[in-house]
């Protein structure tokens, strides 16, 4: 069994049928699916897509680059859903300083927020941190009790390390199976199979081999992610996708 945590196939721009697109996941051995929101709109949408489907759940949460939008209602949807046993965590928020696409003190402000309602919910959280991660720390040790991801994580070694001293898993996509930094291959061949849990962030980061074959990357890509780490954990294949599966099984409680 493989696990798709972090995909965006529920979104009105994606140009697949979604039920085309998990018939292919499941034919894969993809048997659940998390799709994530990053908006109040994406997070309907996502807790829509997933009620209707076997196999599917939802993640709902307000990325930073709209921290500047303001909640609108999420809080209300947070409330109306959060016991629903589709929904699996908030996410994606946190922090981007990459390319300023909103004041870091309102991504901060929205960060706390968001982190506090996970933690009145009992919510597994999945992190969004790109050129922040100073920032970010800073505001995690602020709180007791998160569960959560680094989703795409694509850092130094040293800051994955700072994730696993607290508690959090590591989330693996196609980059680990295209990236030419010597550093980041490390990096991901470093990773305790046992924080490990995999994502495609489909529609965007086809894996190798398919990257620059297929346009559009789908859950079903998770088994070429899965088979490319096992040779560079230089285990079998199945060990990985168990090992993982039963990772991403118990933080979002699958």
């Amino acid at each position: 069994m493989l696990i798709d945590t972090h995909c965006h196939i529920h979104e009105t721009s994606y140009p697949l049928d979604g039920d085309d697109v998990i018939c292919r996941a499941n034919q894969a051995g993809v048997t659940r699916i998390i799709c994530v929101g990053t908006n109040e709109t994406s997070s309907i949408e996502a807790v829509d897509f997933a009620s209707s489907r076997d196999g599917v759940f939802a993640a709902i949460g307000i990325h930073p680059y709209y921290a500047e939008t303001g909640l609108g209602d999420f809080a209300k949807l947070v409330e109306s859903t959060a016991h629903d046993k589709k929904i699996v965590a908030i996410g994606e928020i946190g922090l981007d300083y990459y390319n300023n696409q909103s004041p870091r003190e309102a991504q901060i402000k929205l960060l706390k927020y968001q982190i506090e309602l996970a933690l009145k919910y009992d919510l597994p959280i999945i992190f969004h941190v790109r050129d922040a991660y100073d920032d970010f720390w800073s505001v995690l040790d602020d709180f007791q009790g998160i569960r959560g991801v680094l989703h795409s994580f694509t850092d130094t070694l040293g800051n994955a390390e700072e994730g696993l001293k607290r508690g959090l898993y590591i989330g693996i996509n196609g980059i680990s199976t295209f990236t030419k930094d010597e550093t980041q291959k490390l990096m991901y061949s470093s990773i305790p199979l046992d924080r490990i849990i995999f994502e495609t962030d489909a529609p965007f980061l086809t894996p190798n081999p398919l990257r620059g074959k297929v346009k559009i990357n789908e859950p079903a890509f998770i088994r070429n992610i899965a088979e490319y780490n096992s040779v560079i954990h230089q285990i079998t294949f199945d060990e990985i996708a168990n090992t993982t599966s039963a990772n991403a099984r118990a933080l979002f409680n699958l």
